[in-house]
């Protein structure tokens, strides 16, 4: 029987592998551990994609098992959230990697429990209720609170009203569909989230005309030519979810998830496609001239015009 520093020295060497992480689940359960809740919770998330419909609800689950566990070993355990629990700064490799290098989508887990979380829905509560017209709910974080935030919660969809919505200086890796719901929007500006590199379709439903965005560290940028992720069907049951063309709800397996780049305001961006059937995939509109001309799956294979 190995002893749990060989389990954890098997995790810490393979992070990616869930079977070596249920196996250590596993010897702690036996002894009584909560520890084991925490791997348990951790292998599901990591099972499915960050855009998947169920990730913000798998989360919140994960960040209940990590309340009260020693941050120590969750450096080990979690080395994509080790830098928040240390003093280093979020590494992202994306902008530094060979064209030739297939990259994947950043998929540290939000942590629904921390204090920056709970302060950035307090914030929406209010925003909602007083009907702002200007969100910019990170200049009441600190940097270091700031961090911990690497999503927005899907309430960002209630704020109804919202005509500007600032982001400026964000750690954020992700934005949830639900941010299409900002009908009202006039400027968006996620400026310098240099570890942001897609958005939702979503986003285009929104019909801002005035934007700042990094554009250098998005997927496809004609100055970088950053290399998309390859996409692949969902690898757990179908779950259901609107469609990002046409908004019904349909049983997604993966089928219609496909990349396309997109004017929305002033950039080009590489947005994230969920659709249910392959006539919305034939009504998405054609991308400016210098990119990839279709939507696609992404990966080495894909062929991007050279960078400028």
């Amino acid at each position: 029987m190995p002893s749990e520093a060989e389990l954890l020295s098997q995790c810490m060497r393979s992070p990616s592998e869930a079977a070596r992480r249920l196996v250590y689940a596993d010897w702690l359960e036996e002894r009584g551990d909560t520890r084991a809740q925490f791997l348990r919770a951790q292998a599901v998330v990591r099972s499915v994609e960050p855009d998947h419909p169920q990730r913000f609800e798998l989360e919140a689950r994960l960040s209940v098992a990590r309340i009260g566990l020693d941050p120590a070993w969750l450096m080990k355990v979690e080395p994509e959230r080790a830098h928040l629990l240390s003093s280093e700064l979020a590494r992202c490799r994306c902008l530094n990697q060979s064209r030739h290098h297939a990259l994947h989508l950043h998929d540290e887990p939000q942590d629904t429990e921390c204090v920056p979380w709970r302060k950035l829905l307090d914030a929406i509560d209010r925003a909602a209720t007083e009907q702002v017209e200007e969100f910019a709910p990170l200049r009441a974080l600190s940097a270091e609170e700031r961090r911990w935030i690497v999503t927005l919660p899907p309430s960002i969809g209630r704020l109804k009203s919202l005509k500007r919505l600032i982001l400026y200086g964000s750690e954020l890796v992700r934005l949830p569909p639900e941010i299409g719901e900002l009908t009202s929007l006039e400027e968006f500006v996620p400026y310098t989230s240099y570890r942001l590199h897609w958005f939702p379709y979503e986003l285009s439903r929104c019909g801002y005309a005035r934007s700042t965005v990094s554009t250098r560290a998005i997927y496809g940028n004609f100055k970088t030519r950053l290399m998309f992720p390859q996409l692949a069907p969902v690898q757990r049951t179908a779950v259901r979810r609107p469609c990002s063309v046409c908004s019904t709800p349909f049983e997604d397996v993966g089928l219609g998830r496909r990349w396309i780049s997109m004017r929305v305001g002033t950039d080009v961006l590489p947005l994230l496609v969920h659709a249910c059937s392959d006539a919305c995939l034939a009504a998405l509109p054609k991308p400016p001239d210098g990119y990839v001309q279709q939507a696609h799956s992404g990966g080495l294979g894909l062929v991007q015009s050279s960078a400028r």
